[in-house]
């Protein structure tokens, strides 16, 4: 099927001579590229179709539980959507399409001349499966969180800015965006407060990149504060860490970190995310536990294995730091709260 595919897309470029792509150019003329790319991919879908049978995780069944969480959550909250990297939103909710983009590099240099037709297979086929276990863990993360967050039972929720004195404060929550940075060089506030019914608590959440938290804790104040606004930084692809914080009330909504002036507020609880292969990693708990000693989290750090069937029972990895495999089922979340 791809062959013939192949075949279709070097006839086109054959019978279009203003089609120039050789070993140190590409040149597809306005008029001729809709027709070009719906030949090239059509080639990447097909050979995408021809290794999905083999991928080393069940995308599907994440992209099922996925979006169904993710309408509710928005449902739930009247938000407009939840902003998703753009590789991970394709992946998350139409697997198939989403791998094909790891192939364009690929195909041009198939027909570049720079790589064989078999070269271009071995390749591709191991750049997909890769990238299928990749985006497989940050989508399990998302879905995740969005089904911690239903199980909060929330009835409300809040974005959070920063006023003219970098102070935090509460706005009108339209969209979801996990890791994303406060407009300031040097504060790392929470993206979003909920009210959880099942708590009768306001939650503040920051789920940033897990390399961010390091960051959190300076060793050395620089020299000279920091001036450039950092921005949004929720478009990385990154694994996260998810930083929980109870309230009673609204109103003093933490700074999480002041870099500049060395101040953490610990969080009252994490939760954090590994692959069980990486869960029989000595490295891969050393980082979280140094994490866990970074943050030192009131209530404890909840370790969350990426294991789909949800069979495995790891042990506690310390004494406050309780490891738990849901697969997809969140209920066997539940006793994350159980301390709150």
């Amino acid at each position: 099927m791809m062959r013939t595919n192949i075949d279709s897309l070097n006839q086109f470029i054959k019978d279009h001579p203003e089609v120039i792509i050789n070993k140190s150019e590409i040149s597809i003329p306005q008029g001729l590229r809709d027709e070009f790319y719906r030949r090239f991919d059509d080639v990447r879908r097909a050979f995408v179709e021809e290794q999905y049978a083999s991928l080393p995780v069940d995308v599907q069944t994440l992209s099922d539980n996925y979006v169904r969480v993710e309408k509710e959550i928005i449902e739930r909250l009247n938000i407009e959507r939840i902003a998703v990297p753009v590789d991970l939103y394709s992946f998350l909710h139409n697997p198939g399409e989403g791998l094909i983009r790891v192939l364009y590099n690929r195909l041009f240099d198939l027909l570049q001349g720079k790589t064989t037709f078999d070269e271009f297979q071995t390749a591709g086929a191991n750049d997909i499966r890769t990238a299928a276990a990749d985006l497989y863990r940050l989508g399990y993360e998302m879905w995740a969180a969005l089904s911690f967050i239903k199980l909060l039972d929330p009835d409300k929720g809040y974005f959070v800015d920063l006023d003219d004195d970098y102070k935090p404060y509460l706005t009108d929550l339209k969209e979801i965006a996990f890791g994303r940075q406060a407009h300031h060089p040097t504060l790392r506030i929470p993206e979003f407060v909920l009210h959880s019914r099942k708590v009768d608590k306001y939650v503040t959440v920051k789920m940033g990149p897990a390399r961010e938290i390091d960051t959190f804790v300076v060793r050395f104040t620089p020299p000279v504060r920091p001036k450039k606004k950092t921005g949004d930084t929720s478009y990385g692809l990154d694994s996260r860490v998810m930083l929980l914080t109870f309230l009673p009330t609204p109103d003093e909504i933490p700074i999480v970190a002041e870099i500049y002036d060395r101040k953490l507020v610990s969080p009252d609880m994490m939760i954090e995310f590994l692959t069980a292969d990486e869960f029989e990693s000595q490295t891969a708990l050393d980082d979280v536990r140094r994490h866990f000693n970074a943050m030192n989290p009131r209530l404890g750090m909840c370790l969350m294995v990426i294991d789909p069937r949800g069979e495995a029972k790891p042990e506690p990895v310390a004494e406050k730091i309780r490891a738990i495999s849901a697969g997809f089922d969140p209920a066997k979340m539940e006793p994350i709260l159980e301390q709150v």
